[in-house]
């Protein structure tokens, strides 16, 4: 290196330290930015200051309020016990009012009370029942049978034959029996045509196919007006088989129920020349048994035509006698040649 050249070295070195101080004066204004900060420092402690302003502040916004409502409770609490003995003074005083009108509806009260169970006073519902309870009085006594003259009078009583008057019932006996007897009298006549009874031609209506209607076939078809019918009834015996031992049972049984509640009589001055209605009607009225009644008869052709005018009783043979009938009457009445035919039977 020449000597010029070391010469300039040392005032490039130390021209280097100004570059340096210029580099440093230059830098402050980036250096400056801290002091930029600062004002936003300052903002922040005034949002700090704010914020801590308002949490002051609630304590004191609550002080008065808690004031409030301390004042505004015991303000409440006081006014209500001022209230109250002011509404009960005004109680008695209602009350009081209140007290007049009770006493005037009292006895309108009174009075409607009075009224209404007069009406029922004056109904008479029970001497109805009592008139047929009366009519009802007249029994005999258990097991024996009642003889009664012309005017109803009990004359004297007659025992009865234990076989035919003393046996058990069984429900099951007299059901069976009394549905055969309903069913014996059914006449089973009842008929209807099938299509094969039906008159008319045999010939087919129309053509099978290309008239858009059904194919029908036959005009005596059952769907048709005029046809047979299907499944209806035809002539055929109703009666059910039944032993001759169970049907007399069954007849014992029904008379054994009247004979123990007292409901038999034997009619011993019933004997009439020709018929008479009225005679039969009122020996029974004289006699006032339960309704209706069963009059039987052996070979009295007479007294079977004079009872049979009347709605609340019936007549019937001693061979005809069923256990339908008896069981229907509440009462039998026999005349003296029944009660022999039945009683010794």
């Amino acid at each position: 290196m020449s000597a010029d050249e070391i010469k300039k070295t040392p005032d490039a070195e130390v021209a280097e330290p100004e570059k340096t101080e210029a580099a440093a004066t230059e830098k402050k204004p980036v250096a400056k930015k801290p002091a930029a900060k600062k004002p936003a420092a300052k903002v922040t402690d005034e949002k700090a200051a704010k914020a801590t302003k308002p949490a002051a502040k609630k304590p004191a916004a609550k002080k008065p309020a808690a004031k409030a409502d301390a004042t505004t409770t015991d303000e409440k609490a006081a006014k209500p016990a001022a209230k109250k003995p002011a509404a009960k003074k005004a109680a008695p005083a209602k009350a009081d009012k209140a007290e007049p009108k009770a006493d005037k509806a009292a006895p309108k009260k009174a009075a409607k009370k009075a009224e209404a169970p007069a009406p029922k006073a004056e109904r008479p519902p029970k001497p109805a029942t009592a008139a047929k309870d009366a009519a009802e009085v007249r029994k005999g006594a258990s097991g024996v049978a009642t003889v009664v003259d012309a005017s109803g009078k009990e004359v004297e009583t007659r025992k009865l034959a234990d076989a035919r008057f003393a046996v058990p019932a069984d429900v099951n006996t007299l059901h069976l029996v009394v549905r055969a007897e309903q069913a014996a009298r059914r006449s089973g006549t009842a008929s209807t045509k099938t299509r094969g009874m039906v008159s008319g031609s045999t010939a087919k209506l129309y053509r099978q196919k290309g008239t858009g209607r059904a194919r029908a076939g036959s005009v005596k078809s059952p769907i048709r007006t005029g046809g047979g019918v299907v499944f209806g009834p035809h002539p055929r015996s109703f009666a059910i088989k039944i032993n001759k031992k169970v049907i007399r049972k069954a007849l014992s049984m029904a008379l054994s129920e009247r004979a123990a509640h007292g409901r038999v009589f034997v009619a011993a001055g019933l004997e009439l020349a020709e018929p008479s209605t009225r005679t039969v009607e009122q020996f029974l009225v004289n006699l006032d048994c339960a309704a209706p009644v069963l009059i039987v008869t052996h070979d009295e052709p007479v007294v079977m035509k004079s009872v049979r005018n009347l709605p609340y009783a019936e007549a019937t043979e001693v061979a005809a006698l069923s256990t339908e009938q008896v069981l229907r009457a509440r009462s039998l009445v026999l005349t003296e040649k029944a009660f022999a035919a039945l009683n010794e039977a």
